[in-house]
């Protein structure tokens, strides 16, 4: 072996928009004209690039940055607002592979004989900032072990719903494990907290190293059929309606058993049925507590006062986020034209300006309602983010947020405050 690579991004998954740097070194950097050499593939073993690099002077060592590379195999789509259960999250993920190889000689070649190879890792959809990035483990949101504590691909653990009709998605991350997420788990409650239904929704074992997406807003879990539901009912079945009351749901293995039980059968004592639940849930978290990732919350808010708009983004995790813009919000429209000096006749009788060309697009000014400190924080993922969806009349359409600058407030200082934002729709519309 000639070439071995002594640091780098490696991790079981990486963010493809931070810097992906190896730091390379071999045994035959005395040879004339020496050149570390990296091929970048992808899993099918396609050469997308064919990086070169000199030895460094003071170290001899090389280094390589394949983020713009890799970065060429992620593409994002545009998710469906009537998901139900796991799909794919393709698009925002790919696996990849780097070959490394020396270069040298009077008429310098490459040695592809002797290769070192970097593979069974992917890179996702994520931007973390740089702090964050220092600190990055994969295994906290792509775990291959224990589940206990590992996280989804979003920084909220609680999100607030206004209308039965709001689509979300909760997207998880996959290790080298087969098992691992393979079922959500999905929990209703009472404003006071007490347990009403719970049951799993199977994913059907995904391979390794994948990422998922499961419909998670109230409109997408509503919408599970008694046949997607391990308790043979459907989603709508005792779906929380009145403010206060919440659901729950958390990704889990294959160690978590079904919870088949019917503790709330029609006909049955409500307090028995909420003891029963409590009893047979409890039962199953002493068993598999380790077997199941972060709880996440899902919480009905107070009734719409105004025409709310969701602005959907992907968040630096390369997840798929929300927010409701829950206030008065406005529409207008921005016009440009192009004029020029038009004459009514050949002596120029009348002078006057036409339109030759001009094009106008929609702009939306968006109010919330008053943050947390928590939803101010977390906020600035939605204003930085490069995919952002406008939910206008039932369909998902492509903006852009007009800010290039984000206030971040608390109660402390700031006491009530909310978030006002301009988000233009992508499309330019000509008027000639």
């Amino acid at each position: 072996m000639a070439t071995t690579v002594l640091s780098g991004s490696p991790q079981v998954a990486t963010p493809v928009y931070n810097k992906m740097l190896f730091k390379v070194s071999s045994n035959e950097i005395a040879q004339p004209n020496y050149r570390f050499v990296c091929d970048v593939k992808n899993n099918a073993g396609t050469i997308f690039a064919r990086l070169k690099c000199d030895k460094l002077p003071t170290t001899n060592f090389g280094f390589f940055d394949v983020a713009k590379v890799v970065e060429t195999l992620i593409a994002p789509t545009k998710p469906s607002l009537t998901q139900t259960g796991f799909v794919n999250h393709a698009g925002y993920y790919s696996g990849y592979r780097l070959d490394f190889f020396d270069e040298y000689g009077n008429t310098p070649v490459v040695y592809t004989g002797t290769v070192t190879t970097v593979s069974g890792v992917i890179a996702f959809a994520g931007n973390l900032e740089q702090l964050e990035f220092q600190s990055y483990n994969s295994a906290t949101r792509f775990p291959s072990g224990t589940l206990l504590g590992s996280l989804a691909l979003t920084t909220p653990t609680r999100f607030v719903w206004h209308s039965n009709t709001e689509a979300r998605w909760l997207v998880q991350g996959k290790g080298t494990t087969t098992a691992n997420f393979d079922k959500a788990i999905i929990r209703y409650y009472t404003a006071g907290g007490t347990l009403v239904r719970e049951y799993t929704v199977n994913n059907g074992q995904p391979a390794v190293q994948q990422i998922v997406r499961f419909g998670a807003g109230p409109s997408n879990v509503r919408a599970l059929t008694s046949g997607q539901a391990s308790d043979g009912f459907s989603g709508e079945y005792l779906f929380p309606s009145d403010e206060g009351e919440y659901y729950t749901i958390a990704f889990g293995d294959s160690a978590w058993n079904d919870f088949n039980q019917r503790c709330d059968a029609d006909g049955a004592d409500t307090a028995e049925s909420s003891f029963c639940l409590e009893e047979r849930f409890n039962e199953l978290y002493e068993d598999n507590y380790d077997n199941f990732g972060q709880e996440y919350t899902y919480i009905k808010g107070p009734c719409e006062r105004f025409n709310s708009i969701p602005v959907h983004f992907q968040n630096k995790w390369g997840g798929l986020d929300a927010y409701v813009f829950t206030l008065k919000n406005r529409k207008r429209a921005n016009i440009t034209r192009q004029t020029f000096g038009y004459n009514s006749d050949v002596y120029a009788t009348t002078t006057y300006d036409k339109v030759w060309a001009g094009e106008f697009d929609y702009v939306y000014a968006l109010n919330s309602d008053w943050l947390t400190d928590a939803e101010s924080e977390w906020l600035i993922e939605m204003v930085r983010s490069g995919q952002v969806w406008l939910e206008l009349d039932g369909q998902l359409v492509e903006a852009i947020v007009n800010a290039n600058t984000y206030q971040f407030t608390t109660r402390r200082n700031d006491r009530l405050t909310q978030l006002q934002v301009e988000v233009a729709v992508a499309y330019k519309n000509n008027i000639l």
